[in-house]
């Protein structure tokens, strides 16, 4: 059930982000040529193109915590035996998801609220600032259910599983 919920998270993820990543890169790829070979500027596909990186990349961060793929220096931890490793383990679960609830959770929505209230847009595509700001609570939750299911399954496994790769078949 744990891997069915994994899959499913990683699908949704997935979903968002791939077509993201490839709007940026044709936004990306469209300023260079009108720059360059039009001599003009669009600050359209400018703001698309940043928005469309705040989003991969906050919702990108989320996926690869559930993958376990995070850059980790792990050289004294893995010295430990294995019932103080998976203390460790813990106290870093705890400590991402005091950062997630505090900062990404709490901070993000009231900065969604707040940017809602006061009714801001964008500069060229007016869109509402709070539909930007989204991501960041959103992350926040998916972070935290990420975490969740690497320390159910570390706790399952056994401490010391580092690498986690779910098949999106």
């Amino acid at each position: 059930m744990l891997a069915s919920i994994h899959r499913t998270l990683d699908r949704f993820v997935l979903a968002i982000t791939i077509p993201l990543t490839v709007a940026m890169l044709g936004c990306v790829v469209w300023q260079v040529v009108a720059r360059y070979a039009l001599n003009v500027s669009t600050s359209a596909t400018d703001e698309i193109a940043r928005f469309a990186f705040i989003w991969v990349s906050l919702l990108g961060s989320a996926y690869v915590l559930g993958k376990r793929g995070h850059i980790a220096i792990t050289g004294l931890v893995d010295l430990l035996p294995a019932r103080p490793r998976g203390g460790v383990e813990i106290a870093i679960a705890a400590l991402v998801a005091l950062f997630t609830v505090t900062i990404l959770c709490g901070g993000g929505w009231l900065l969604v609220d707040k940017a809602r209230t006061l009714g801001q847009v964008t500069p060229a595509l007016q869109l509402p600032m709070w539909m930007v700001y989204a991501v960041i609570p959103l992350s926040g939750v998916l972070t935290l259910i990420y975490m969740v299911i690497a320390l159910l399954e570390s706790l399952r496994e056994g401490p010391g599983v580092t690498s986690h790769a779910v098949s999106l078949d």
